[in-house]
């Protein structure tokens, strides 16, 4: 490993390890505050004569050496945690450790004074028979302590492990998603190329030199698409970049038998739109409402924006759909339309709307409604919001 990143993660173990006892230390002062109130209010009825720093002095003095104590009982903790399945050899770690922590507080404890001598209520002086008198006089404490601190690290873990579960699942969804949004994207690729390679195919018997042109388009359209091939969204100016040369190239095919009205709301070109959305939208109304006539055919494109939602629409003459499927579910349509019903799913879940129907003039109109983001807000995406 680079050394440069052995220093990293020291450093950062370090402030892990600097944050850890931070929380010891706010946890155990808390407690010394409540024991200090809890002492100098019982003996304000008594004879006793002391003070609330007295208290709070004393109080805090034994809560600063649980907190030095604290890391070790907390590794003990997590190295032989309550529950596992030898019970044997964890009762006798956490007896030794209840052991060394009752003489590691005695030890550390005496030599800051001010410790009261129960046998007597005196003060008492360093020496080993007052070491030996304190060691008798804390085990109850020291097990309630150590006991208390063994828990409150075991429900931590706990606690950890929880999170760590949450955020790995979390993750996990995320690439699934991202995985079949991809999936998706690959259908969708070849089933444009296949249909842009036929019309090619039919164009080399009736005009070479517009083939070669389509050839020109098609190449320029490849480009486009591998350079966003790890982008599922784009703005809808670049969305229109490629959708005007997937145009193009069925205006060469078609002719005079193919017009398209384009109308665009400037507001809403830097709106974040699926990739490669409207291509196969505005292929099922070439392949269903243009190629199926003999006569001239018209293409509508049109967006909009209205209360936080953009607003995409197709709109072809042709014969119109055999059923008015509504509201698009993926039954019975191609491809193309399946295809973009479950990436709309997939990236804003309930946040859409897609549907197909026959307008009152006849024809074909599919509507699509998505919520209205700018670039700026991408990392707020639906994908991750929906479920």
């Amino acid at each position: 490993m680079p050394s440069g990143s052995r220093l990293r993660m020291s450093k950062e173990l370090i402030r892990k390890r600097a944050r850890q006892f931070g929380v010891i230390l706010a946890v155990w002062t808390g407690l010394a505050l409540i024991e200090a109130f809890q002492y100098y209010f019982g003996f304000l009825d008594s004879s006793r004569d002391t003070t609330f720093g007295y208290e709070l002095s004393y109080a805090f003095k034994d809560s600063m050496v649980s907190a030095v104590l604290t890391p070790m009982v907390l590794w003990i903790a997590s190295r032989y945690p309550l529950g596992r399945r030898n019970v044997s050899i964890t009762v006798v770690a956490h007896v030794l450790g209840a052991a060394t922590y009752w003489v590691s507080f005695v030890a550390l404890r005496m030599p800051l004074g001010q410790i009261v001598d129960f046998t007597t209520g005196k003060e008492g002086q360093p020496s080993w028979m007052f070491y030996r008198r304190l060691l008798l006089r804390y085990p109850s404490d020291v097990a309630w302590m150590y006991g208390a601190i063994v828990i409150a690290g075991q429900l931590w873990d706990y606690y950890n492990k929880y999170r760590e579960r949450e955020l790995r699942a979390s993750r996990l969804e995320a690439q699934l998603a991202q995985a079949q949004l991809k999936v998706l994207k690959m259908q969708l690729d070849p089933h444009f190329l296949f249909n842009t390679l036929h019309s090619i195919s039919s164009l080399m018997h009736e005009d070479v030199e517009a083939a070669d042109d389509v050839l020109a388009r098609l190449s320029d359209l490849l480009r486009m698409s591998l350079e966003d091939v790890d982008e599922q969204e784009v703005t809808l100016k670049r969305e229109m970049e490629f959708l005007d040369g997937y145009l193009a190239i069925q205006q060469m095919r078609f002719r005079d038998r193919f017009k398209v009205r384009v109308h665009i709301d400037p507001r809403s070109l830097d709106a974040l739109v699926p990739n490669m959305i409207l291509q196969p939208l505005v292929e099922n109304a070439v392949r269903h409402g243009i190629a199926s006539r003999s006569g001239a055919g018209h293409l509508d494109v049109r967006s909009s924006l209205e209360n936080g939602t953009l607003r995409l629409e197709v709109l072809d003459d042709g014969p119109g759909p055999a059923d008015d499927l509504g509201v698009v579910d993926g039954s019975g349509a191609g491809v193309g339309l399946s295809n973009t019903k479950a990436r709309l799913q997939q990236l804003y879940g309930d946040a859409h709307r897609f549907s197909l129907c026959r307008p009152d003039q006849g024809g074909t109109l599919v509507t699509l409604e998505i919520p209205f983001r700018l670039k700026s807000e991408e990392a707020a995406s639906p994908a991750m919001l929906s479920d």
